[in-house]
């Protein structure tokens, strides 16, 4: 049996690289706020079940912003690896920003997205206070669940319930 991937995607700078980061406990993406930081897929094997028995391997898989314009010329590059990660992908968490709301780019993505035949989470990053949570909840108008507010815990037991229909 394969190990699922769960691919992380969404327009730059919304916390992808810090929620990869948060799930797997290490810093291995690099986290900055300059767009376009991260530019090649970086993956690791995370086991949902923090009790070390019985493990629920899940290759989870950080990617570049989508729709990023590169001063570098690498923007055709990332799309590339933003592809390969979304073609090889049993689940992907489309991560957006609770502080920004619902901006033009995203809704390009969930258009790109909508076209997969590949179960979606909406996580709604960025969601720090009432406001933001509030902001949070105008992102299920994209038609999937909506994470926001959550802890790792959360996020780790929702990943091994739909890891099971993988």
């Amino acid at each position: 049996m394969s190990i699922p991937k769960v691919a992380i995607v969404g327009r730059p700078n919304v916390g992808k690289s810090s929620l990869f980061n948060w799930l797997i406990g290490q810093r291995i993406s690099v986290v900055d706020p300059t767009a376009g930081v991260t530019r090649d897929r970086v993956s690791f094997l995370l086991d949902l079940n923090d009790a070390g028995e019985n493990p629920q391997l899940i290759e989870l898989i950080d990617t570049g912003g989508i729709g990023i314009i590169d001063e570098d010329n690498l923007s055709e590059h990332i799309e590339e690896q933003i592809q390969i990660a979304l073609r090889s992908a049993d689940l992907i968490l489309f991560t957006v920003s609770a502080q920004d709301g619902i901006v033009p780019l995203d809704e390009h993505v969930a258009e790109k997205l909508r076209k997969l035949d590949c179960p979606v989470i909406l996580v709604a990053n960025k969601a720090d206070n009432d406001k933001e949570e509030r902001n949070a909840e105008e992102f299920q108008r994209f038609g999937w669940d909506v994470l926001a507010d959550f802890t790792s815990t959360q996020l780790h037991k929702t990943l091994s319930a739909k890891k099971e229909k993988f």
